[in-house]
């Protein structure tokens, strides 16, 4: 059995032994596989970087648009910011002479309301010695 391995050993390696022109042929191939792969790898490159090219235009385009959506939203917020500032100032000089006035006739009220309380004292002074005087009062509950 050992005897037939190694005769097929022997056999196989007479067969498979390259001849000058198979190792010429085997070399041309190996050359030519080589150049066919430096051309894939080179076209590959080629495509990343075209891929890679495209992708920082896109990065450029998004970073474009954003700047420009962000001006109108400024603007909106300036817009916004101005009118709420300007009603709150318009609200408060509004609404300062109003309060001014309303302060005033609070003044001129408080004073009024001595002398109408002197008025009616001396009116009710007077009805206890004028009984006309003294109905009408009655009649209007100042009595």
């Amino acid at each position: 059995m050992i005897r037939l391995f190694f005769a097929l050993m022997i056999f196989l390696h007479a067969s498979l032994a390259l001849t000058p022109a198979k190792e010429k042929q085997l070399l041309r191939d190996v050359a030519e596989i080589k150049a066919t792969l430096k051309v894939f790898m080179e076209q590959t490159d080629r495509r990343f970087e075209q891929v890679d090219k495209r992708f920082e235009e896109l990065n450029k385009k998004i970073e474009m648009i954003l700047v420009f959506m962000g001006i109108p939203a400024g603007v909106f917020v300036s817009i916004t910011t101005v009118t709420i500032g300007f009603a709150i100032w318009d609200r408060k000089t509004m609404v300062r002479p109003f309060e001014d006035r309303v302060k005033k006739m609070e003044e001129e009220l408080t004073e009024n309301k001595a002398k109408i309380r002197d008025f009616l004292e001396a009116l009710r002074k007077l009805a206890k010695r004028d009984e006309e005087l003294a109905r009408l009062l009655r009649e209007k509950n100042l009595l």
